[in-house]
């Protein structure tokens, strides 16, 4: 009985032995760097290990890593460089058991005190409806690495407003019109303290007048002696500078100049050539001039229809 007794004891123990030894702790979540250069995380609500250390490696892109082991959910890493990427790493380990690992890689953001404002803005315009905006922070001791910028786009004409949030130091703008002036609004936003944002500077833009994009033919009716046409001007919201004629130029030696009063809709522009003959080949050339100057020619090549028996 003793023996017997023994050996239940003997596998009690070692059952017990082996749950302690299964007792490997949970990788921790949130893992974060905050603006203050702490690295902070925390326990997993499923943990039933208690870690009572963490092994903290630190790992920079020029072999300078660091290995520390601490007891609290937290690490001061101030000492590391502003805007340099890094990868951190973090294990728990409870009684000497080595649990999972949990890697994140980020730079160290931009602290509450780093100066945001932009020292200039230039604006160049290459050609119609591309316009490059270039600036740069006064002061670039942190450097940018948390930085977005928010330029505030307003149509002073139709008191419109526009936000474009995006990165880096430059951005080409694509959709301003012609003959309208902007005013543009930049400021430096950093998103690692909630969005703070920086002093704004801005500049009026007037993008100089363009001449018109081809006429598009938006239908053709053609007949033995006449031949009807449809064409469709470019959309006012991309040029705006105002249209004065629509031109139709013809082998036959009669032109065409329409005045156009140029709505904001831009409809269609209609013409009727009559006169002509039977079964001919007709070529004509349309553009459109406006207070740019005079667009691409779009030729056109037509042939009239045969005349039937009942026509004249």
């Amino acid at each position: 009985m003793v023996g017997r007794g023994f050996f239940l004891v003997f596998v009690a123990v070692l059952g017990l032995a082996a749950k302690i030894e299964a007792c490997v702790p949970l990788a921790v979540e949130n893992l974060r760097i905050h603006p203050n250069g702490t690295l902070t995380w925390d326990v997993s609500t499923d943990e039933t290990c208690v870690a009572d250390s963490f092994q903290v490696v630190v790992e920079g892109d020029r072999e300078d890593d660091y290995d520390v082991t601490v007891r609290d959910t937290f690490v001061d890493l101030s000492f590391l460089k502003t805007c340099e990427q890094w990868k951190f790493y973090v294990t728990p380990v409870a009684a000497g058991v080595v649990g999972h690992q949990t890697r994140l890689i980020d730079w160290i953001p931009l602290p509450r005190s780093a100066d945001l404002t932009i020292d200039y803005l230039n604006v160049t315009i290459r050609k119609r409806h591309d316009v490059v905006l270039n600036w740069d922070l006064r002061n670039r001791t942190h450097g940018d690495c948390t930085l977005e910028y928010r330029l505030a786009i307003t149509d002073t004409e139709t008191a419109t407003i526009r936000d474009v949030y995006f990165t880096g130091r430059s951005f080409r703008l694509q959709y301003l019109s012609p003959c309208v002036p902007y005013h543009l609004a930049l400021r430096a936003v950093n998103t690692a303290i909630g969005g703070i944002e920086g002093p704004i500077i801005s500049k009026f833009v007037d993008i100089p007048a363009y001449p018109e994009d081809p006429p598009t033919l938006r239908s053709v009716n053609i007949g033995p002696t006449a031949i009807d046409m449809s064409w469709r001007l470019e959309n006012y919201i991309y040029n705006r500078c105002p249209v004065e004629n629509f031109y139709l130029d013809s082998s036959t030696g009669t032109n065409f100049s329409i005045p156009i009063l140029d709505p904001a809709g831009r409809p269609p522009v209609h013409i009727s050539v009559s006169g002509l003959k039977p079964s001919t080949i007709y070529n004509f050339r349309a553009y459109v001039k406006n207070s740019g100057g005079v667009s691409t020619s779009v030729p056109m090549a037509v042939q009239t229809k045969e005349l039937s028996g009942g026509q004249s």
